[in-house]
């Protein structure tokens, strides 16, 4: 029988995989960034990158075992390459010169990587 906890940690790790998959996909950014129509906050830049876990998340996720420790490092790895990206000038709301900035461009291709890592290791 499930536990709660169980729950949340189900609940977290697929929450997290989704969020990098947002991030590896530079089509979805396009359209939903820059959707005038669009009010959900959730869609820009400063909320993907604010959507992604924090090492302290991540490192209690691996104790609780709701991450293996493979699948924490993934993610771990790649959220060092996520906060070293700066947006262009300083505009963290721009969210066009972003997906036009070379450095982000490198971050959603370490996203694919990280996905495809935790593809390998999780597919059956």
């Amino acid at each position: 029988m499930a536990t709660v906890e169980d729950d949340t940690g189900e609940a977290l790790r697929k929450w997290w995989f989704q969020v990098l998959s947002e991030i590896a996909d530079p089509d979805l950014q396009r359209r939903t960034w820059l959707d005038l129509q669009n009010t959900n906050p959730h869609w820009s830049y400063v909320e993907f990158v604010c959507s992604y876990p924090n090492d302290e998340q991540l490192a209690d996720a691996r104790n609780k075992g709701w991450l293996s420790p493979t699948e924490a490092e993934i993610l771990e790895g790649f959220r060092r390459i996520l906060e070293a990206h700066k947006a262009p000038n300083g505009r963290d709301w721009n969210n066009e010169a972003v997906l036009d900035d070379p450095a982000w461009h490198r971050v959603v291709e370490a996203a694919q990587k990280a996905k495809a890592e935790l593809a390998a290791i999780t597919q059956p």
